[in-house]
């Protein structure tokens, strides 16, 4: 039978440093458990990464703005001769704007071998149409002033989507600059003081409800894996604390073991 002394000695043998690492070996477990199923797989990242080709919508947008400065910049030399002061210096910005703008766009096109249109649409040569025949001073204000202004708005939020969407490096930087070069059109094209603003078209926003369960994205197979990491650590802190808890009860039984030691030897 063993003494009081041999059984305090036992019950106060330090664990082994195997015995200490466990905790910390299955807590290292759980966290790479828990990065693998968050890891995005081979496919997903061939599927982000940077295309360098043109898409059809980079086209599309090389077009648009290609097009806007072969009506503009006619229209800003129209408002330079027909407008007033605060016109004129309008007009003379938006031309030199799109002058530098279209020389971009002819070395975009070029590069991704993505042709562009060399003349307006029909549509704006109707609007230049309109602005040769609109008498000199205020009636030219309001035209120019108009449909300049409506224009921007409609390349605008094209500019906008195809910025949001693009996989093309050079094509969103080209939109970048775009997007603020019309926004600064819009901006003086409405300091005039001749924009009907109630002939604007309205916004374009959709208001449909996510249908529920939508919210955040999930599909079935994301759902397993949140599941599933809930289950991890939650088991791994379960784990943890029930180390936590089991170390402080034997370090409570091992200090009544080392009084009765000591007052044996007293």
């Amino acid at each position: 039978m063993r003494s009081a002394s041999e059984l305090a000695g036992f019950d106060c043998e330090p664990p082994s440093v195997l015995e200490r690492s466990r905790p910390l070996v299955r807590i290292l477990f759980v966290l790479a458990a828990i990065l693998t199923l968050l890891a995005p797989g081979s496919a997903s990242l061939a599927q982000t990464g940077a295309v360098n080709s043109v898409s059809d919508t980079d086209a599309v947008l090389l077009t648009k703005v290609r097009q806007a400065g072969l009506w503009e910049m006619p229209s800003g030399m129209m408002a330079m001769e027909k407008g007033s002061p605060l016109v004129q210096k309008v007009g003379f910005a938006i031309m030199m704007d799109h002058g530098r703008l279209d020389v971009a766009t002819r070395a975009l096109s070029q590069k991704l071998n993505s042709p562009v249109p060399d003349q307006p649409s029909d549509e704006q040569r109707g609007w230049l149409a309109e602005e040769m025949a609109a008498s000199p001073g205020p009636e030219f204000d309001r035209v120019f002033a108009n449909r300049l202004r409506a224009a921007h708005g409609q390349v605008f939020a094209v500019l906008a989507q195809l910025r949001a969407g693009t996989r093309n490096d050079d094509v969103r930087a080209f939109a970048t600059v775009g997007n603020q070069a019309v926004m600064r059109h819009m901006t003086m094209l409405e300091s005039t003081g001749m924009v009907d603003y109630t002939a604007l078209p309205a916004p374009v926003v959709s208001t449909t409800a996510a249908p529920t369960g939508i919210q955040l994205g999930l599909d079935t197979s994301q759902i397993a894996v949140v599941g599933a990491l809930f289950l991890l650590v939650g088991g791994g802190l379960f784990y943890v604390l029930r180390q936590i808890k089991g170390n402080r009860s034997r370090a409570r039984g091992a200090r009544p073991a080392a009084a009765r030691t000591g007052g044996s030897h007293g």
